[in-house]
């Protein structure tokens, strides 16, 4: 994967801006992939408009540091997006410049 992203690339007289993401999740393009994402950004926000994955297959913690991740690279202020709990939707707003991605695994003693 590329390690700089930009919103913005110029050439000749145009600049063209990044403005909706397609996301899968997938090892290699090409491959059936096991989850889709469409984002959108407006500003300094990303909104992730669309969620869906295989049935009985659910985004992880893992999607969501890799979500956290891009939008960092992009240089996005905020990544906003709606989760279904118990058959409800909670509207959720992440603060990219706290830190919500967990780098090191939590290690818990159990007896």
């Amino acid at each position: 994967m590329n390690p700089s992203i930009s919103r913005f690339t110029h050439m000749d007289d145009w600049i063209f801006e990044v403005k909706l993401v397609r996301a899968l999740r997938v090892k290699n393009y090409g491959d059936p992939y096991t989850a889709v994402a469409t984002l959108s950004v407006n500003g300094d926000h990303m909104y992730i408009d669309t969620q869906m994955t295989r049935e009985g297959d659910d985004f992880t913690r893992k999607d969501f540091n890799t979500f956290c991740h891009f939008c960092r690279d992009l240089e996005v202020k905020s990544m906003h997006y709606d989760k279904m709990k118990n058959g409800e939707r909670m509207s959720r707003i992440i603060d990219l410049s706290k830190s919500h991605v967990q780098t090191t695994p939590i290690v818990r003693l159990v007896k």
